[in-house]
């Protein structure tokens, strides 16, 4: 473990272990590893147990990042830690005190049916239904046309903790202030004839107004005063009218008699409407036992505001609190927190240290509120404020260039506080003496990117490694333009490229294929003969197209009498894939949409006459040759198949029913009808080593020896973003929405993009639009006669390039490309972010070595590619059972004893959960019933027992040399006297009788023996000792009449478990290098796995 070294602000940081403490951290000054000393630092000076330390932050990677910092400080005690980012902390809540939240459908289990909040499109669909139900005078039924902006706005409402009763009550207030208003601008405008011409007379309306309304109350007419008295002030002091008719412009509004009021009505007239959509809304939610986004937090939060013990539990859990970018919180997540410290014995003093820097707040469009770094220090007594300046990452002279534009940011949280300065001082060592900044203009955007790449290029070469390299913007289409010219250079890049899948070579065919099949079901003749000739001139059939076009002329001459299909079928060529699609459509008629999917896909057959036939889709897109060819392709075609299969199990959580072949159709035409995308942004890494092209927003947090901005035109840095949402709001409610990006958000965003750079800073731009009209220099840098004032005296000349027509042509050419490269990848960089995550179970390391059922290849499929399948039938029904059986064992350690006819029917309503046909479903319910009778009669003592269920070692940490392991365990039986833990492991299926070589004793002894060794190396369990473990058989013996069989009880052998740990290690080479063995030599039997292990163990 290694020891920090802190410097004086950071030291204090991290020794101010009680009270509230308000960390002001300029980029680059160590706020991770400050956080972490923080940790380490409580650990050491206080009996507090690692588990009652609680840290919060915004995103996945910022909480895997921190995690891997304490434990390089802690060790494994840094997975007692509660880590994790803000909405993840409230789902937690939920899921692991489910009993303070009935109303919600909570699934702890790791199948794709986990709880998780309901999609956009389904909270679209839900407003549209209530809309649709609105009477013909309603002041929103024009909504139907902006249902969107309807589920926005109760999004921003939700943020703000507004619930419908408040927003109600808000808008009732509104229309009686609006009324008490109403006779003081009678008296100051309307009965004088309007707002007067002459200035001593429209002084004088407006300071009767502001008199008038400020002895009126309430928050509409509080702010109208309020604003209105800086107006006159501001107009008084400039002997100018301009600030009040401002003024005038926002607050006053005529009416249908053409007189003045205090505001638009109607906009509070249509909050009061709103409040009724949103109750509905809401109640619709709960009908369907699901929540949206946002709830994940607001859930929680009522959750402590209603279960005082829940509220004490966490309260006394959780005894100091650390959150991280604490300028990136909305209001719910900032009082979420509030109510977790908020235990009488602090005397409003927690021990809590919010760390962040109003001058990097970027995200106000995601809803995050700066002003919480303010309310922070408000809300508790005596907050301690530390201010960290000393920068550790970039030169003085890039120093230089942030503090003037950080200077132009007007709203700054410091200079609330007396003696505290931001200005950033350079502590960064092993940098050059002279920083390398520039500021470079072109004629045309094509020879900016083409001068971009050149210099990147040249700094490579001059040594520079290319993943120390940045091209920056606040926009992901302007870096899309720098692709292809890096391309042409041979510079390997990472990218985040962003799609929309609907409209993808593989789910448009895929759309095709079912609109197909529903056509076939529905037996629409013209609809079929539409689509089958463009199904079967789909790539994957690799039909030849003279083939299509021979049928598509006979079916010109002879549809009156025959269609498509039936010319077709004279064709052998074309006959079987016909065949294929009209016995599929006999599936689909009842079939989950899971399942039809599966048979579109090629992962699941179709039967006919007995024999099992596969769409090629699969096999064309997905072979081993085709990775190798094209790893790219092969990489996105999966990520989109797996987008559109996992925005469909988010949408299946809104219905009650099962989805089918036409839900997935509705699902397209919905998309289309929103005008929506299904936008998916995934990284391409052509190499471990490469040059990053990021927007500002991912870049937040990195640094880089140099770093490119592109753009620097003030449409692009410079201009507002307006809000698209096209419910206006009343003026004392405008604070919920973001209104588009302010002066100081594009400053700070600028701020940002030039603080992640160490000793290179290019700031470019170019003169001429590509539609010919001049851009505007950015406004930030106080350009004016080719001189940036605002950067180093040495650099302040603007840098002029001219380029020949020709290399113009040429550069534009290649611009042309944008958006349409194909880039060489190298596969094992596609996949490095997620093999570096990658944690391995016991079910991997069988998948892997179960050459009968599995292997390597399947593994990396199905398990590290995540090719999308629907679950088996026996798998739903074994998820079922897990299920109950984990309800049952929480209701019996509630001291609660749940009846046959509750346990029976907790069962079937896990069952309706699953992905199953009508059929397997009701095959499902009566054996699973008739099992669960006999084997909780059988086990009834047992689960007596103390005993945790389902305990997940994920968060854990355990390694075996250097294999992260991770798992979950059904049930352990703990003696906490002798420190011992008994494992017991439910299986469904047919009963195991005794341990055998077959590959199912060699997969149940793998996992036995995994989970001691998790169990045994897991920071939690420390000092427990595994005496047993056993496989409970939920399933008789024989057939339904058949006896419950003893648990089959596994000997631990000294022997047998060193060869697991090697093998386990073995593997996990195998996996992390991507070395996945040929096993075409071996037997797909038992025989043929206990071969493969034996020479994976040479």
């Amino acid at each position: 473990m290694s020891e920090v070294k802190l410097n004086q602000a950071q030291a204090e940081a991290v020794d101010y272990i009680y009270g509230p403490l308000l960390v002001l951290a300029g980029p680059g000054t160590g706020k991770t590893q400050l956080l972490s000393a923080r940790v380490a630092n409580i650990l050491q000076q206080t009996d507090t147990d690692a588990r009652n330390i609680l840290c919060l932050t915004f995103t996945e990677s910022g909480a895997s990042n921190m995690r891997q910092r304490l434990r390089s400080l802690i060790g494994d005690a840094a997975y007692n830690v509660t880590i994790s980012t803000y909405h993840s902390f409230g789902s937690d809540i939920i899921k692991n005190y489910a009993e303070h939240f009935q109303s919600i459908a909570v699934e702890r289990s790791d199948d794709i049916r986990m709880e998780r909040p309901i999609d956009e499109l389904s909270q679209i669909q839900i407003v549209e239904k209530i809309v649709a139900k609105l009477p013909f005078d309603s002041l929103l039924l024009g909504a139907r046309y902006y249902v969107k902006s309807l589920v926005d706005t109760i999004s921003d409402l939700k943020q703000y903790m507004i619930t419908p009763d408040d927003l109600r009550a808000l808008a009732n207030s509104n229309l009686t202030q609006i009324e008490a208003a109403q006779d003081i601008i009678d008296s100051a405008v309307n009965a004088k004839g309007g707002m007067s011409r002459k200035k001593a007379e429209l002084f004088g309306q407006y300071a009767e107004l502001r008199d008038g309304l400020s002895e009126l109350s309430g928050s509409l007419v509080e702010l109208a005063a309020s604003e209105l008295d800086q107006a006159y002030q501001q107009a008084e002091a400039a002997n100018s009218s301009k600030p009040l008719t401002s003024w005038k412009n926002d607050w006053l509004h005529k009416d249908d008699q053409d007189d003045f009021c205090l505001t638009e009505r109607l906009r509070s007239q249509k909050m009061l409407e709103l409040a009724n959509i949103y109750q509905d809304y809401q109640e619709a939610l709960k009908q369907s036992a699901s929540y949206d986004f946002d709830d994940m937090i607001l859930r929680a939060i009522e959750g402590l505001k209603s279960n005082p013990e829940l509220r004490y539990n966490l309260q006394e859990r959780y005894q100091f609190i650390l959150l991280d970018e604490f300028q990136d919180t909305n209001p719910s997540q900032f009082d979420l927190v509030k109510r977790i410290a908020d235990h009488p014995v602090h005397e409003g003093r927690p021990n809590i240290m919010a760390v962040g820097d109003d001058d990097q707040a970027i995200f106000a469009f995601q809803g995050a509120h700066v002003g919480n770094m303010k309310d922070f220090f408000e809300t508790f007594v005596d907050v301690k404020v530390i201010n960290l300046t000393e920068n550790y990452r970039s030169h003085a002279d890039i120093l230089h260039v942030a503090h003037n534009i950080s200077e132009q940011i007007e709203d700054r949280l410091h200079r609330q506080f007396a003696d505290i300065s931001k200005v950033l001082e350079a502590r960064a060592e092993g940098l050059p003496k002279t920083a390398q900044v520039g500021r470079h203009e072109f004629a045309a955007s094509a020879s900016e990117y083409a001068w971009v790449a050149n210099q990147i290029d040249s700094l490579i070469k001059q040594g520079t490694r290319p993943d120390q390299i940045a091209v920056l913007a606040p926009k992901h289409k302007i870096l899309e333009g720098m692709v292809p010219f890096l391309k042409q250079r041979e510079v390997p890049i990472t990218y985040d490229k962003r799609e929309n899948i609907l409209q993808t070579e593989i789910v448009s065919g895929l759309r095709l294929a079912a609109q197909l099949v529903q056509a076939l079901i529905n037996q629409d003749a013209t609809l079929v003969n539409h689509y089958m000739p463009l199904v079967l001139s789909l790539p994957y059939w690799q039909i030849p197209a003279r083939d299509i076009c021979q049928v598509n002329w006979q079916y010109a001459k002879r549809k009156e009498v025959s269609s498509w299909p039936e010319i077709a079928a004279e064709n052998p060529v074309l006959e079987s894939a016909i065949m294929f699609y009209q016995v599929l459509s006999t599936y689909a008629v009842s079939a989950p949409l899971e399942l039809t999917l599966d048979q579109l896909a090629g992962t699941s057959p179709v039967v006919i006459d007995g024999q099992e036939h596969f769409a090629p889709l699969k096999a064309y897109y997905f072979s081993s040759q085709e990775r190798s060819l094209d790893a790219l392709k092969y990489y996105e075609s999966i990520a989109h198949l797996s987008v559109i299969r996992a925005k469909l199990r988010e949408h299946q959580v809104s219905t009650d029913k099962l989805l089918n072949l036409q839900d997935f159709l509705d699902f397209f035409d919905m998309y289309e009808a929103a005008e929506a995308s299904l936008t998916n942004t995934h990284p391409i890494a052509q190499a471990a080593n490469s040059v990053q092209l990021m927007t500002v927003y991912s870049a937040k947090g990195l640094e880089f020896e140099h770093v490119f901005i592109l753009q620097a035109h003030d449409d692009v840095w410079g201009s507002a973003s307006q809000s698209n949402n096209k419910l206006a709001l009343p003026p004392n409610l405008k604070q919920i929405r973001y209104s588009g990006s302010s002066d100081d958000e594009r400053r700070r965003l600028f701020f940002v993009a030039i603080t992640r750079a160490k000793q290179g800073l290019y700031i470019t731009s170019h003169a001429t639009k590509d539609n010919g009209k001049a851009t505007s220099p950015l406004k930030y840098l106080a350009e004016a006669d080719g001189v940036s004032s605002y950067l180093p005296a040495s650099a302040q000349q603007i840098q002029t390039t001219e380029v020949s027509a020709d290399q113009l042509a040429v550069d534009i050419e290649t611009l042309w490309q944008a958006g349409q490269v194909h880039l060489p990848a190298d596969f094992k960089s596609l996949l490095a972010d997620r093999l570096k995550k990658y944690q391995m179970s016991p079910t991997h390391l069988n998948s892997f070595i179960n050459l009968e059922y599995s292997g390597p290849e399947a593994f990396l499929v199905q398990t590290l590619l995540r090719f999308p399948q629907a679950p088996s039938a026996s798998g739903e029904f074994g998820t079922a059972i897990h299920n109950t059986l984990e309800w049952y064992a929480n209701q019996v350690a509630a001291k609660q004893s749940p009846s046959q006819q509750q346990v029976a029917d907790h069962y079937q309503r896990e069952l309706n959960r699953r992905y199953l046909s009508q059929a397997d479903k009701q095959r499902a319910l009566g054996k699973g019933q008739a099992a669960l009778k006999k084997y909780l009669s059988a086990r009834h003592d047992m689960f007596k027992k103390s005993a945790k269920a389902e305990v997940n070692f994920y968060a854990e940490g355990v390694h075996l040399g250097e294999a992260h392991l991770s798992g979950k365990i059904d049930r352990l039986e703990v003696d906490e006297a002798n420190k011992t833990v008994r494992i017991a492991d439910f299986k469904t299926g047919k009963p195991l009788k005794k341990w055998g070589t077959d590959i199912k004793s060699i997969t149940y002894k793998q996992q036995l023996y995994m989970y001691k060794l998790l169990i045994e190396g897991s920071a939690s369990w420390r000092g427990y000792r595994v005496e047993s473990a056993r496989l409970e058989f939920v399933e008789p013996a024989g057939n339904a009449d058949g006896n419950i069989l003893q648990a089959l009880e596994l000997a631990f052998d000294p022997k047998e478990e060193a060869q697991i740990k090697q093998l386990i290690q073995a593997v996990w080479q195998k996996i992390v290098n991507l070395d996945l063995p040929d096993i075409s030599g071996y037997d797909q039997s038992a025989t043929g796995s206990q071969k493969f292990i034996h020479d994976l163990l040479a």
